[in-house]
């Protein structure tokens, strides 16, 4: 029987298809090395939120324990009211407020969500000022040594559009012409900004949340004109916390700001000068920070920081609150931070589509006075727990 003819041509096409995929192989398990020398094994994970938490996921500790747990989780900032449109490949958004995480949940379909951590909204004073107030019936020391602000008899003061100067005693220097107004963030990115909407519009809708529906003009004039007094806007969301605790009360008497922004500032620095008073208003609203996952390797990460106790701790020295108050009550008690643990006066912001309304009007305000555009920087308040960073809003 003859034997098979050999073909040179074809035993070379053969060596050489051999020889590729080796190296084919080679040159994917060179990567695979390369990979995990650099991400072990750890499962990349994508997220946007509010800057007010940018300092808490970049925050070493935090990025080490998602690596114990299998995860590298990188984040970036955006604006409170643009953070969940058009998310792009993000695995989940994770904005400062329930009535976002809403939103979030409407545009993208999604109905898990996780609610890791929060914190109550508070102002910050110097102490002339906050005995003028108490000398006007706005603030008072509590029974428990909390100071207090009635946020309804602030609204009267504004009403007869009242200055600094113009309070009883001789705390405040007579040259201070300044009327009395909270500082805020800008309401047309910032969550903070939002909050403080949430809870005016409920004192001037007659103590009730306002409703979906058409909108009421007086609310929203009274809202326009307490956020169009202060002047213009900050052109980054963190400028109010850090021009208080940097320029002094003759810049900025009075602010509102995230709790953990104050707490962040006292543990980590840079801290506020002494005489600075935190003051709780009555009522006052929690910004609620949410994690909405939209894939399933974001609902990992939203399972994991609400339910990973060391995660957890982590969060609360960030100035957080966790569901595990203890986390809260032994930082606060290591440093002596003069805050409340139980915070009772708390009212429920209204359904988004209702905030939303009243945000609308304030920013059509601002768009007919010729204020300029607000920056895009990003959520709230930065770094420091909320307080201070390039780039922060909230």
């Amino acid at each position: 029987m003859p034997g098979i003819p050999h073909r040179p041509g074809r035993t070379r096409t053969l060596f050489v298809v051999a020889a590729g995929t080796v190296i084919v192989a080679l040159l994917a398990a060179i990567g695979v090395v390369l990979v995990d020398r650099v991400l072990g094994d750890r499962r990349p994970v994508e997220g946007i939120v509010g800057s007010e938490k940018v300092a808490f996921f970049e925050d070493e500790r935090v990025v080490e324990r998602f690596g114990e747990l299998g995860y590298e989780v990188r984040v970036r900032p955006r604006g409170s009211r643009l953070l969940a449109e058009e998310p792009g490949d993000a695995d989940f958004v994770s904005p400062g407020s329930r009535h976002l995480a809403e939103r979030a949940r409407e545009l993208n379909g999604v109905t898990a969500e996780y609610q890791p951590f929060s914190t109550p909204m508070v102002l910050l004073a110097y102490e002339p000022m906050v005995r003028a107030l108490e000398e006007a019936g706005v603030a008072r020391r509590a029974e428990d040594g909390a100071w207090e602000f009635d946020m309804a008899a602030y609204l009267e003061l504004t009403e007869e559009r009242t200055r600094w100067r113009d309070l009883p005693g001789d705390s405040v220097s007579s040259s201070n012409r300044n009327e009395v107004l909270i500082r805020t963030t800008d309401p047309r990115t910032s969550n903070s900004a939002a909050m403080y909407v949430a809870v005016l519009s409920y004192l001037l809708n007659g103590e009730e949340a306002v409703s979906p529906g058409p909108v009421d003009r007086e609310i929203v004039d009274t809202l326009s004109r307490l956020f169009l007094a202060q002047g213009q806007p900050p052109e980054s969301s963190q400028q109010p916390f850090e021009q208080f605790r940097d320029l002094g009360a003759g810049h900025t008497p009075l602010v509102w700001v995230y709790e953990s922004q104050y707490v962040h500032a006292m543990v980590e620095g840079p801290a506020p000068a002494d005489g600075v008073v935190v003051l709780y208003p009555g009522p006052t609203v929690y910004a609620e920070h949410t994690v909405v996952p939209l894939t399933g390797a974001g609902d990992e990460v939203g399972r994991l920081l609400t339910g990973d106790a060391e995660l957890q701790a982590l969060a609360a020295g960030h100035g957080f609150r966790t569901e595990d108050t203890r986390h809260f009550q032994d930082l606060v008690d290591e440093h002596g931070l003069s805050v409340r643990t139980q915070v009772a006066d708390v009212v429920h912001p209204p359904a988004y589509e209702a905030l939303e309304s009243l945000l609308t009007g304030i920013e059509d305000a601002y768009t007919s006075s010729g204020m300029r555009p607000p920056a895009d920087d990003g959520e709230d308040t930065g770094r420091a727990g909320g307080g201070a960073a390039a780039g922060g809003a909230g």
